[in-house]
């Protein structure tokens, strides 16, 4: 549809990690039953308890399997985002959206992560909800884990969201290590360019904004 862009996770690329992550699980049981039958095995006395983590692993991950039967997309347009998730389509016009933002993952930046943080009253269907500031806000998806780089993916939200999509400090962190990575190879430092255009397009709502404000104070004149 015209003006609207979609936003599709890789579900191959999920499902790869999320077997993987079931398939050690299952290594973990086995290894621990071989150690619990061995009374001289080193691992002997703690055998169930890696045991019952493996099998947890297993079940989770199976879970997680199950979960990518449902299809996940994010519609974006001028008016809005549209989110269908785990067989749910909710609606959500920007005035609902408090903001999107990238954060990290525990305490790693290497796999950002889209929070959606909305108005009171507002809710997403399909997804728990966490609670920040007396607001909703739901944890989407990591940003690679889309069909399209995590930039490409900011660049998008950014078109319609504008200043309620907030990639800074995820951005900030990509530039730094690829900065340390060119210094290690000795190789001459520049600017990241999507860093340099994410913040050439904030100065650019700050000062919409500003003018916006400036010209609501003018008196009317009549």
């Amino acid at each position: 549809m015209k003006g609207r862009e979609r936003l599709l996770r890789n579900t191959a690329k999920v499902r790869r990690r999320r077997i993987g992550l079931a398939v050690f699980g299952a290594g973990v049981v086995w290894a621990a039953r071989a150690a619990l039958a061995d009374p001289g095995h080193h691992f002997h006395n703690k055998a169930p308890l890696y045991g019952l983590l493996g099998a947890v692993t297993v079940v989770l991950s199976l879970i997680a399997l199950l979960a990518l039967l449902w299809p996940f997309l994010i519609e974006v347009d001028a008016a809005g985002l549209t989110l269908r998730l785990r067989g749910f389509t909710t609606r959500l016009p920007w005035e609902s959206v408090e903001s999107l933002a990238v954060v990290k993952v525990g305490e790693n930046w290497d796999r950002g992560r889209l929070e959606l943080r909305l108005a009171p009253g507002v809710r997403l269907r399909g997804r728990s909800a966490g609670r920040h500031d007396g607001r909703r806000t739901y944890s989407l998806l990591s940003l690679d884990d889309f069909t399209v780089d995590a930039e490409e993916v900011i660049a998008v939200l950014r078109r319609y969201g504008r200043g309620r999509v907030d990639a800074l400090e995820y951005l900030q962190r990509q530039a730094t290590r690829l900065a340390v990575a060119s210094y290690l190879r000795g190789d001459a430092l520049q600017a990241d360019p999507r860093l340099a255009d994410y913040l050439a397009d904030q100065r650019r709502i700050e000062e919409e904004g500003s003018g916006a404000s400036t010209s609501s104070d003018l008196p009317d004149g009549r």
